[in-house]
Formats: structure tokens, C-alpha cells, sequence
């Protein structure tokens, strides 16, 4: 069964590409890659296929956690949180 997509129009996958550039604050060239491929794949083809856009590890690592938390975090999921954490950035017992 074909998993169906809500009808999103070409505004959207604008704005969505421009708040995603201002959170990560990222250039506008980076804005607009996502947001041509947003265009190319649609959000969940985007998101399934973040690992061949050639996004630098900081922009994808970022779109990584955004496809964690829009997509759910099942058990697969888990241990990527530890990839998310900066090292020395908590404490440890």
C-alpha cells in the first residue's frame, strides 16, 4: 500500500526550508538546498534520504534530530541520541 502524503504546496516546502535555515542557522545557500530537495522528494522522501544530499555533518546531523522527533523515536532510534550529545557536554558519573 503506497503511503500517501498530504497535498503540500511549493509555499510550504518554502517556508518550511527558511525555518529550518533560521533555527540552524544556516547561510542561504544551505536554505535552498533544502528546500530544492524538499521540492525533489516531498518532506518524507527528504527525510528518508538525508544521507545522500551531501549536507555537512553539522546541517545533517540537525536534520537527523528533526527527523527523530517528526517521525517518532522508536527503539532504532535510541541510540542515536548519543551521537546528538558534544562531547564533554554533561556530566558523567
Amino acid at each position: 500500500m503506497m503511503e500517501q502524503e498530504p497535498a503540500i504546496k511549493q509555499k510550504d516546502y518554502e517556508r518550511a526550508s527558511r525555518l529550518l535555515g533560521r533555527l540552524f542557522e544556516v547561510d542561504s545557500d544551505i536554505t535552498e538546498q533544502i528546500n530544492r530537495c524538499l521540492q525533489d522528494y516531498g518532506a518524507n522522501g527528504f527525510f528518508r534520504n538525508l544521507e545522500s544530499f551531501g549536507f555537512s555533518e553539522d546541517v545533517f546531523e540537525k536534520l537527523k534530530a528533526v527527523r527523530m522527533v517528526l517521525f517518532g523515536m522508536g527503539e532504532e532510534a535510541v541510540p542515536d541520541l548519543q551521537k546528538l550529545e558534544k562531547p564533554g557536554g554533561g556530566a558523567k558519573p
